[in-house]
């Protein structure tokens, strides 16, 4: 049976320091925004003074996935390389900091299309509670 290519659109950054990762904060990224060189942490207000962010840089998009590397500021040659494809892996977790003391970031690209399990959907069903 024939794999079929899918079509991602969304791109969600999922920041947490919970162990338990119930409480989190989740940024949506329509997948026309990110062009190679787009930093989706800078592009976006956060505490930064709170967390400790790396940089996350879009280095290529395709139609079923995105490229990203990450490093923190000054440290671009120690930075990893992230692919997230929708059909093989679509959802990477990166831990930073001490082991008691850490920030998980998520990131996951999704179908808009595809049935999401979140409940973060504002009355009138639209989903920019986040964004």
């Amino acid at each position: 049976m024939a794999e079929t290519d899918r079509y991602w659109d969304t791109l969600f950054l999922t920041i947490t320091t919970d162990p338990e990762q119930i409480a989190y904060v989740r940024i949506m990224y329509d997948r026309d925004e990110l062009v190679p060189g787009y930093n989706i942490t800078r592009e976006r207000r956060f505490d930064r003074d709170s967390i400790d962010l790396p940089e996350i840089e879009v280095t290529e998009v395709t139609h079923s996935g995105a490229a990203l590397r990450a490093y923190f500021e000054g440290e671009e040659d120690l930075g990893i390389d992230i692919n997230l494809d929708l059909n093989h892996e679509p959802l990477f977790r990166l831990q930073i900091g001490p082991v008691d003391d850490h920030t998980i970031l998520g990131l996951e690209i999704i179908d808009i299309d595809d049935p999401l399990d979140l409940e973060e959907y504002d009355d009138d069903g639209r989903f920019d509670a986040w964004a």
